[in-house]
């Protein structure tokens, strides 16, 4: 029984802490219903909310290139956590050398007990507590990445809706100024005329309707000029990825009325405050424009090579810190535990592929960057390891001389 106990105390320690970080995630992405929605009816577009959000525009102030700013910030973060990465890592240690002293124990533990999953369990606890292995220390790696993940996902949630209502609302105001002035000017002789104002006080004539046509022609003129702007392109574009803030794929640089109102993708973040009608009026020569991307119809947004990237380093990620973990504890006939494991090993680079496919790219840049320090310092660790390894083995050596 007090094997019993012993695993009870540890799986609610286990439960304790993921319901803790899972409370966290939660207050941090869902405290704010609307947090993903920006309305574009106003005279302007509010801020995000979400720290991730704002900690990511203050720093784009600095680098100009949201495609940067993603690659410094996922840096920064790493960095910020490396604490806790080179602490799991020491615990994983330490758990693979209990493991290997254990393991004949074990063994011969399986063996003894057959299909009586229950004995071998208690006294499986019990030897663990002796050993002083930590189930949390084996656990926590992947929970604290999923956590990690889902409050990064809301930031950049918000992030992706931002852009796009402030893309639009820019367009919007240098269609209306452009289209304002041009009609008067056209209409100049009808509003003296009729002593008005504004041309929207005239009645609908021929001449209107060719007036309202020519300034349509020159005001989504004047929006492709600034929509494709050095200074806009700059922001959006990295490296061969057109829009930074869609997806590395098939997409359309040029996200249409359905993606930007959420309509389509799995975004989960909108504009609102604005009909079809307007939105294609407004941005017509923008989302008919060709040549600004790759494919045969020159309309995709990248090449697919973000999201391959990510899984790939996703995959190797997970294998390093397999790896780390040292070899799994033997178990008793039937027990699926091993199973489980492979199969939360393979879905957490399948989840990451998902999204970085289907996604925006700045997110799909944000994993592959992430993976790619965490490859890195894994192979650190892992060297950093050998050495100490063949220290204590010399030291050993000199013992026994």
């Amino acid at each position: 029984m007090a094997g019993l106990d012993y695993r009870r105390k540890r799986m609610l320690m286990i439960y304790a802490v993921a319901l803790v970080l899972i409370a966290c995630a939660v207050i941090l992405t869902a405290c704010n219903r609307n947090a993903g929605i920006f309305d574009v009816s106003g005279d302007g577009v509010a801020e995000p909310t979400h720290f991730i959000a704002k900690l990511m525009l203050g720093l784009n102030d600095s680098v100009q290139v949201f495609g940067w700013t993603v690659v410094a910030f996922t840096v920064i973060l790493k960095v910020v956590l490396s604490p806790l990465d080179i602490w799991q890592k020491a615990i994983s240690r330490r758990n693979a050398k209990a493991m290997e002293r254990m393991r004949p124990q074990l063994e011969a533990l399986a063996e003894k007990c057959g299909d009586d999953k229950q004995r071998y369990q208690q006294e499986q606890m019990a030897l663990y507590k002796k050993e002083k292995y930590s189930m949390l220390g084996a656990c926590l790696p992947s929970l604290v990445t999923l956590i990690v993940f889902i409050v990064l996902f809301a930031g950049f949630r918000q992030m992706v809706g931002y852009q796009f209502a402030l893309d639009y609302r820019q367009s919007y105001d240098v269609f209306t100024e452009v289209y304002d002035a041009e009609m008067n000017a056209s209409l100049a002789e009808a509003l003296e005329a009729a002593d008005l104002e504004s041309y929207e006080d005239l009645p609908q004539t021929a001449e209107k309707a060719q007036a309202h046509a020519a300034a349509v022609d020159k005001a989504q003129t004047a929006v492709y000029n600034a929509y494709f702007s050095e200074g806009n392109q700059n922001r959006r574009k990295f490296l061969w990825i057109h829009n930074i803030f869609v997806p590395d794929s098939w997409e359309k640089g040029v996200p249409d009325y359905l993606v930007v109102t959420g309509q389509e993708g799995i975004a989960m973040s909108r504009i609102t405050g604005v009909m079809k009608d307007e939105y294609n009026l407004v941005m017509g020569k923008v989302l008919g424009a060709e040549d600004t991307g790759y494919g045969k119809e020159g309309k995709w947004n990248g090449l697919l090579i973000l999201p391959v990237l990510s899984i790939a380093l996703s995959f190797l990620s997970q294998k390093l810190l397999t790896k780390s973990q040292g070899a799994p504890p033997p178990t008793a006939k039937g027990d699926s535990a091993q199973a489980n494991m492979k199969m939360m090993q393979v879905f957490m680079p399948i989840m990451v592929g998902v999204f970085a496919l289907f996604y925006s790219a700045a997110f799909a840049l944000y994993t592959f960057t992430s993976s790619l320090v965490s490859v890195l310092f894994q192979l650190i660790f892992g060297l950093v390891g050998k050495l100490l390894d063949r220290r204590d083995a010399a030291r050993q050596g000199m013992k026994r001389a």
